[in-house]
């Protein structure tokens, strides 16, 4: 009998085990919009079966507010404007990530060069920054916008491929468009004598279309990574990005550290 209740013991020891192995990444969903950082990283750090992707983040969010998903991994700033339109829901205090933000162009572009030469200068001079405190920090500066609609001159264009759906960084309001993106690539424009085209399409839109012409070059919010250096070439950064996690206030996950235990292992 002790030998029977040992063997018994021990079988369910094992299959303890091999559950605990088996539910390691069970039970979590995780809202991103496609193709983008967000996707990247959740997809890689919790696997594909637990990622569900979004066209944009104002629906990764709504599923989040509808029980869909329990969380939804994206940039901070537009983080922000979700949370501050729907109520219950929370940023978590930890960053998940952070980031560069860089233009993107075609493997080889002659633009890149002139593109690098002037953001350097706009840099250094303070016009990049004047941009950013006024979308992020609120320095009460007057917000430029771009017209939807084009408008032809005697200049040549230079036609930005953008996901308009990212505030702060790209957005419409009215008939223009504003952010950060918009601003930076508006001062650009002026300082190398182009007229700004702004072409709103969808995020993994952008690289296929500066890939084959179609785009002069790509700014959404994009951060360089492995993957899309092979695709196109990055200028130096422009702004510096941070991942979050947006969550139920009172849902399954309360801090970062709650994330853990649904991790891959590591390889």
């Amino acid at each position: 009998m002790k030998k029977i209740i040992a063997l018994v013991m021990a079988l369910l020891m094992i299959a303890t085990v091999f559950a605990g192995c088996g539910t390691q990444n069970e039970g979590i969903k995780i809202g991103v919009q496609t193709t983008t950082t967000g996707d990247i990283y959740a997809s890689g750090d919790f696997g594909e079966d637990a990622v569900t992707r979004y066209d944009n983040g104002a629906l990764a969010v709504e599923a989040l507010k509808n029980g869909k998903v329990d969380c939804v991994i994206i940039d901070n700033e537009p983080a922000k404007s979700y949370v501050a339109a729907n109520e219950g829901l929370k940023i978590l205090e930890t960053e998940y990530t952070v980031e560069d933000y860089a233009i993107c162009f075609q493997k080889g572009s002659a633009l890149k060069a002139d593109v690098d030469a002037a953001l350097k200068a706009l840099i250094e001079d303070g016009s990049v920054k004047k941009i950013v405190d006024k979308y992020i920090n609120n320095s009460g500066e007057a917000l430029v916008g771009v017209p939807v609609a084009t408008v032809n001159t005697d200049k040549p264009d230079l036609k930005m491929a953008t996901n308009a759906e990212f505030p702060p960084y790209e957005y419409i309001d009215g008939d223009k468009y504003y952010g950060i993106d918009v601003e930076v690539a508006q001062i650009i424009a002026d300082k190398l004598g182009y007229d700004l085209v702004i072409e709103n399409v969808a995020f993994d839109s952008i690289i296929p279309g500066v890939q084959s012409g179609k785009y002069s070059m790509g700014m959404a919010g994009m951060t360089v990574t492995d993957d899309r250096i092979e695709k196109v070439d990055f200028s130096s950064s422009y702004a510096t990005g941070i991942q979050v996690v947006i969550v139920k206030e009172g849902g399954k996950i309360a801090a970062i550290e709650d994330l853990d235990p649904y991790y891959l292992p590591a390889e």
